[in-house]
């Protein structure tokens, strides 16, 4: 479970439309560019046909201005407030440009600010907001429409000066459904590979430790088990080896996490004394740092120093106020240690 925590999908890995957009890369950047100089040029090629200069002006400082925020990298779906600022820009160059267009005759290049908001909108329902952006599509609609009736032009005309717009932006909610369809793949194929990799460091870790156990064994067994193939007869020194190797055996079988070198020399020289020592890990793994299980350490040590009896030595489950518990039995005499998360005694 720990490898899986430390490997599992962060945001830092996530893969989003805006993310596979690039948005902070070169490329957006000259398309950002291109974007400002087309509206600036349109503007000022078109210019003399408007009742008035200044709106072409606000306009493109409004329009280019939302562009550039609409490139701002960020993660699905984009900031509400900045959302509602793209849509502001739209319904106010609409505004702006709509009642100083020609009155008469047809309008071509003069309502640039058309298709550079549909622009804008493209990108909006492209980083998330896509209900955002029809609601400022049709803004832009009602306005121009209201402009034409305004002109003597029917509603429809209005309507009709939009409706190309209004179909760019039924490609992007097509298009960014299937982007959204390939950034779910490839985020569940991140998944996939962080999870057998998990895996993998997880068979691999309890590898080594299953070679570790086994390395350790050997050392102290295999020396032992020659001696006894040899079929000689054992003089007392080699038997109370045999126990002491058995003892060590059974401690790292039963104590695990408690059998550390420290311990285990401890356990051994209280045996050579006559103790009975039982270390018994009923947790499985080790409390949460390195220095809770050094004043383990020399807490166990401690007490098996000066212990006569029997001793019973449990790294209880986790959860528990107590984490560890010392019983020692001498007689009548019966004394018990306990010890919390951090390794501190919790009873006298």
């Amino acid at each position: 479970m720990s490898w899986r925590r430390t490997l599992a999908p962060s945001s830092s890995r996530t893969v989003d439309v805006s993310r596979l957009l690039a948005l902070d890369s070169e490329g957006a950047s000259l398309i950002l560019g291109v974007f400002i100089v087309t509206n600036v040029v349109f503007a000022f090629t078109t210019i003399t046909r408007l009742s008035a200069d200044w709106p072409a002006y606000l306009a493109v400082v409004i329009v280019s201005a939302a562009g550039v925020l609409l490139v701002r990298p960020h993660p699905d779906p984009f900031p509400l407030r900045d959302s509602l600022l793209v849509v502001g820009a739209v319904a106010a160059s609409t505004a702006l440009l709509s009642w100083f267009l020609p009155a008469d005759g047809s309008v071509g290049r003069e309502s640039w600010h058309l298709g550079s908001n549909t622009w804008l909108l493209w990108f909006l329902i492209l980083r998330g907001r896509a209900g955002l952006a029809w609601t400022a599509a049709l803004i832009m609609a009602a306005i121009t429409a209201a402009w034409t009736a305004s002109t003597g032009r029917s509603a429809l005309t209005g309507v009709m000066m939009v409706d190309t717009q209004l179909a760019l932006l039924v490609v992007a909610s097509l298009f960014v459904a299937g982007l959204r369809r390939s950034a779910r793949r490839i985020n569940e194929l991140t998944e996939r590979s962080v999870d057998a990799a998990a895996a993998a460091a997880t068979a691999e870790a309890a590898r080594q430790v299953r070679l570790q156990r086994a390395a350790e064994v050997a050392a102290v067994s295999v020396p032992l088990l020659e001696r006894v193939a040899t079929g000689e007869p054992l003089d007392d020194a080699e038997r109370a080896r045999m126990r002491e190797a058995e003892a060590r055996l059974r401690d790292g079988v039963r104590g695990r996490a408690l059998a550390t070198p420290t311990v285990l020399d401890a356990a051994a020289e209280a045996r050579g004394r006559g103790v009975e020592v039982t270390l018994l890990d009923d947790r499985g793994a080790g409390l949460a740092s390195g220095d809770a299980m050094a004043r383990i350490d020399e807490s166990v040590s401690s007490a098996l120093a000066s212990a006569t009896g029997s001793v019973t030595v449990r790294l209880l489950p986790a959860g528990r106020e107590e984490a560890l518990t010392v019983v020692t039995v001498d007689g009548d005499h019966v004394g018990r240690l306990a010890l919390d998360e951090a390794g501190h005694a919790t009873t006298p």
